[in-house]
C-alpha cells in the first residue's frame, strides 16, 4: 500500500470509523467527482455513521490530520492566507448553514466554506477549514487558523486577507495574536476620494469604528494608497512595514495562489444532495484532504487528477509504504 493512501485509510477509517468499503466509494466518487449515491446504494449507511458528529468535531479531525502531517516537514516561515469557498445548492433554502442566493440558474442557496492554509514554496497546503453559518465570525476563525499555526511550530511572517474580510474585528483580531497582516481594502467612497487626492503613493493612519456584542469598538490601522501599478489604483489595510509601497502589490499577489488551489480542488468534489451540514462538510473535508496529501508528497510527481486516479486504483507509483 503506498503511504499516500495509508494516510488516507487512516483518517477515514480509523478517525471516523468508516469501512474499507465506505473508503472505497468516496475515492470512486472523487476520482469522477460526482455523488456517491451515483456510484453506490451505500450512502444511507455513510450518511448515518457521519451524522454521528459534529461539525467541529469533523473540522477538528481534519486539523489534527493537517497538523501531524506538516509537522514532519519541518517547515518554518509561512505566510498565512485565508479564503472562502462556496457549493451551490439547488433546494428549499432552510436552516443556519444555508445562505440564500438569487435563484439565477436554479441556485438558491450557497454552502459556505472558510478555508486557511499555508504559503510555502509556492504551495498553499490547506490545514484548517469550518462550514460556516449564517453571521458567522470571520475573526474568530482567522484567529483559530493563527493558533492552530503556532501550536503546529509555524512562524507567521503575515496574513493575507481579500478584501471581503476588511473589517475593524478582523483585524483587532490579528492584532492580538500579534501577527502581520495585509488586507485588500475595497474601494469605498472615502478610500475614492483619497485615492483622487493624492498624485502618488502614501500610508495614511485610519482608525475605524464597530460594533461587537452591543459595544462600540474601534481599530486602527495604516491605509496603503498605491497609485498605478500594474495599470491599477490599490488600497491596502496593514502594519506592516515594507522598504517601498509597491511590494504591498507584490506580496497580496501571492495571495492568488489560493483561488488556484480551490479551482484543483474542485476536480475532486464530492457532490451531495444532503442538507445534513455535516455531511456537507465531511465530503468538503474528504477533498480538502486529498489535496493536502497530494501537495505534500506527490505535485512534483503528477496532477492531482492523476493522483486521484491512481489513488482509486491503489496503484504503487514510487512513494513507498512506511509500513
Amino acid at each position: 500500500m503506498s503511504k499516500t493512501r495509508k494516510v488516507f485509510k487512516d483518517f477515514v477509517i480509523k478517525n471516523l470509523a468508516l469501512t474499507e468499503e465506505q473508503l472505497q466509494v468516496l475515492e470512486e466518487a472523487a476520482k469522477h467527482g460526482t455523488y456517491v449515491e451515483t456510484l453506490s446504494n451505500k450512502a444511507d449507511g455513510l450518511h448515518i455513521n457521519v451524522k454521528e458528529y459534529e461539525p467541529e468535531h469533523v473540522t477538528r479531525l481534519f486539523s489534527n490530520q493537517a497538523k501531524n502531517l506538516i509537522r514532519k516537514q519541518r517547515v518554518g516561515l509561512v505566510d498565512l492566507i485565508c479564503d472562502v469557498t462556496s457549493e451551490d445548492f439547488y433546494g428549499k433554502v432552510e436552516g443556519l448553514y444555508i445562505h440564500p442566493w438569487t435563484g439565477e440558474e436554479g441556485v438558491k442557496g450557497k454552502y459556505h466554506y472558510f478555508v486557511a492554509g499555508i504559503l510555502f514554496r509556492n504551495k498553499i497546503i490547506p490545514f484548517y477549514l469550518a462550514i460556516l453559518r449564517i453571521g458567522s465570525s470571520m475573526a474568530e476563525h482567522i484567529g483559530k487558523a493563527i493558533r492552530l499555526c503556532q501550536s503546529s511550530g509555524l512562524k507567521i511572517g503575515k496574513v493575507l486577507l481579500d478584501r471581503g474580510f476588511y473589517s475593524g474585528e478582523v483585524i483587532n483580531s490579528i492584532k492580538a495574536e500579534k501577527t502581520n497582516y495585509l488586507i485588500f481594502v475595497p474601494k469605498k467612497q472615502l478610500f475614492k476620494c483619497m485615492l483622487e487626492g493624492t498624485e502618488r503613493s502614501v500610508i495614511v493612519e485610519h482608525d475605524m469604528k464597530y460594533n461587537k456584542d452591543f459595544t462600540k469598538k474601534k481599530a486602527s490601522t495604516n491605509i496603503v494608497l498605491v497609485k498605478d501599478f500594474y495599470d491599477y489604483d490599490w488600497v491596502f489595510a496593514t502594519n506592516l512595514s515594507l522598504p517601498n509601497i509597491a511590494m504591498h502589490v507584490r506580496l497580496y499577489r501571492k495571495r492568488w495562489n489560493i483561488e488556484t488551489m480551490f479551482r484543483v480542488h474542485d476536480e475532486a468534489r464530492i457532490k451531495s444532495k444532503s442538507k445534513v451540514p455535516v455531511i456537507r462538510l465531511f465530503y468538503f473535508v474528504i477533498s480538502m484532504l486529498l489535496l493536502l496529501i497530494w501537495n505534500l508528497f506527490a505535485k512534483s510527481k503528477m496532477t492531482f487528477k492523476l493522483f486521484i486516479i491512481r489513488l482509486s486504483e491503489d496503484a504503487t507509483w514510487g512513494i513507498k509504504s512506511s509500513s
